[in-house]
């Protein structure tokens, strides 16, 4: 172990230095492989020979898999083999710690793995692991990007699928990128229903246009509502007060003692003087431009009689009618 580098090509020492990982043949079967290439890495950059390789990794060896090895060891001494060369320790070593039908289920996994829950940084460092059980899917950076790509959930991929990034590191930051941007969108629409006054959940989620339209329905709704609850049973109309059809009040002025038509308001108003005739000459060219909405005059018994402008005589019932034109 003292020789010299050019004689035995690396020492323990130097090896040692390198903090190489240990094994004991528990966990996850894809250790096993993690741990192969960790030592190889080291061994290489230290220029270790061949049998050096298999003397210093299995130096790490620990519990089940170092009593694996010397049951190993022993056999091959005891069929007079002592040397064993870094590939057939390989070998041996991964067909007891990560068989092949291991290997079989991580590629199948690789070929059907998707983003699904995970982020896209979970999701890239997924693909990236078991990449390696499945090389043959993913033969060029192409062809990587693309399956990585399929993978991704479909927000992401209708955003990132029309740039046709054959880089997968390119893709990979991109669909970071969007993600982030989903993400955003999501958080600035929940604070706005968080802070939208109650009842106006509707107008953060479809628009003020709709808010406009609810509240006009909502409002004739209400109207409707109402008016059907304040309609008189007497008279079947919409009022405030009391029924003056119940009452036998009149309409007009709601005195009773008499009807609408022996109203004094009615009176009163039949009395006043009539306009001076120069206004209506004024408004005459008006009137003919303009129709004003139709008029109905009621008249007393006494201003009928005076006027000589009717005609008499229509009888109907046990009542005289007076018309005037």
């Amino acid at each position: 172990m003292n020789a010299t580098n050019d004689e035995w090509g690396c020492t323990i020492e130097q090896f040692n230095r390198m903090h190489p990982p240990t094994f004991d043949g528990r966990g996850d079967a894809t250790l096993a492989e993690d741990w192969i290439q960790d030592n190889e890495e080291i061994l290489r950059v230290i220029n270790c020979t061949d049998v050096h390789k298999v003397l210093y990794s299995a130096f790490k060896l620990m519990g089940e898999a170092k009593r694996w090895w010397i049951s190993k060891r022993t056999i091959r001494e005891a069929e007079g083999t002592k040397i064993v060369r870094w590939l057939h320790f390989k070998q041996i070593f991964l067909e007891r710690f990560f068989p092949t039908f291991v290997r079989d289920d991580k590629a199948m996994e690789f070929a059907n793995l998707v983003q699904g829950a995970m982020s896209v940084h979970q999701y890239s460092a997924r693909f990236i692991e078991l990449s390696r059980f499945a090389a043959y899917l993913i033969p060029d950076e192409e062809k990587k990007a693309r399956k990585f790509e399929q993978g991704l959930n479909e927000k992401i991929y209708e955003r990132i699928v029309g740039f046709q990034i054959q880089n997968f590191l390119e893709l990979m930051d991109k669909a970071t990128v969007f993600e982030w941007s989903l993400q955003r969108s999501a958080t600035l629409l929940e604070q706005r229903k968080r802070t939208a006054p109650q009842g106006s959940q509707s107008a953060v989620d479809q628009g003020p246009w709709k808010k406009r339209n609810d509240g006009s329905s909502l409002g004739q709704k209400q109207m409707q509502v109402n008016q059907s609850n304040s309609l008189c049973k007497f008279c079947n109309r919409a009022h405030t007060g009391e029924c003056r059809r119940e009452m036998g009040a009149c309409f007009r002025c709601g005195k009773t003692g008499h009807l609408i038509r022996e109203c004094p308001l009615l009176l009163t108003d039949n009395k006043k003087p009539n306009p001076h005739p120069g206004s209506q000459q004024a408004n005459q060219g008006n009137n003919q431009r303009r129709m004003g909405p139709a008029q109905v005059f009621a008249l007393t018994y006494e201003d009928a009689e005076n006027d000589n402008n009717k005609i008499t005589g229509f009888k109907l019932g046990a009542f005289d009618y007076t018309i005037l034109f």
